[in-house]
């Protein structure tokens, strides 16, 4: 009996000694396992203590992003070269089934996230043509990416956060045809530019003749020939006050006199 006891006493000294605490990194969760049972119990960040046979499997649930390099056909069957990166994180709840059905992170990123995110690619830009891919739908196309991406991985323990179309690679005919437009569209609105400016300068310039016009038209009203004979008058009044010497005919032409100098 008494060395029955004291082999109780050796073990229990062995499993004190050798038992310590495990420590479980912050945005973690420690997925737990004995003798290859996966618990429901979950660790959350922070130290916990430890046996020897408990098993202790961290899985990272912190924002993640994958990034995806790929050619891929159009809806015109153009080939255009992308650079697409998914942002996604594990949920700290299915931290448990990730690794009891996958073995952890990494295990349902390479046999889940990447082949359904690839796929996604396709199949979205299958809807779009190839200039939509840097023109205003851009947006569209990383939102439809975004929202099939979700649908194919619901229930997978990942939340996709975004989807981001970081770089597009046209074909050589595609960028030149859209370069050619580009010009032309410039050309265009130079031409309307000047057809706008020759435009003000004619309106500018009719409404100076139409200006002149009326000035001359007031000018010529007020002048009678009763005013420019007064004038005429008034101005040989003041010649003839002049000290130097000239020749006054009396009944010009039009009745107005007539100065000769000598």
């Amino acid at each position: 009996m008494e060395v029955k006891v004291k082999r109780f006493l050796g073990f229990a000294l062995v499993l004190a000694i050798s038992a310590g605490c495990a420590a479980v990194p912050p945005q973690h969760v420690g997925v737990l396992d004995t003798f290859g049972k996966v618990h429901d119990e979950t660790w959350a960040p922070g130290l916990h203590a430890w046996a020897p046979w408990l098993g202790v499997h961290r899985i990272n649930c912190r924002t993640l992003q994958e990034e995806e390099q790929t050619t891929t056909p159009t809806g015109e069957g153009l080939l255009v070269g992308l650079d697409v990166s998914v942002v996604y994180h594990a949920n700290p709840d299915k931290a448990a089934e990730i690794f009891s059905r996958y073995g952890g992170l990494a295990g349902i990123e390479a046999n889940v996230l990447q082949p359904e995110f690839r796929s996604t690619i396709r199949d979205v830009t299958a809807g779009f043509n190839a200039v939509d891919l840097y023109s205003g739908r851009r947006q569209e196309v990383s939102a439809s990416m975004l929202n099939e991406l979700r649908k194919r991985l619901e229930g997978r323990g990942i939340t996709v956060e975004a989807v981001l179309l970081r770089n597009v690679k046209m074909p050589k005919q595609v960028s030149d045809a859209v370069e050619m437009k580009l010009a032309a569209d410039q050309k265009a609105q130079q031409m309307e530019f000047v057809l706008r400016k020759e435009k003000s300068e004619a309106e500018r310039k009719r409404i100076e003749a139409g200006g002149i016009a009326d000035f001359q038209r007031i000018v010529t009203a007020g002048i009678t020939p009763g005013l420019l004979t007064w004038k005429g008058i008034e101005a040989t009044e003041k010649l003839s006050e002049s000290t130097n010497s000239k020749f006054i005919v009396i009944g010009g032409r039009n009745g107005l006199p007539l100065i000769l100098n000598p």
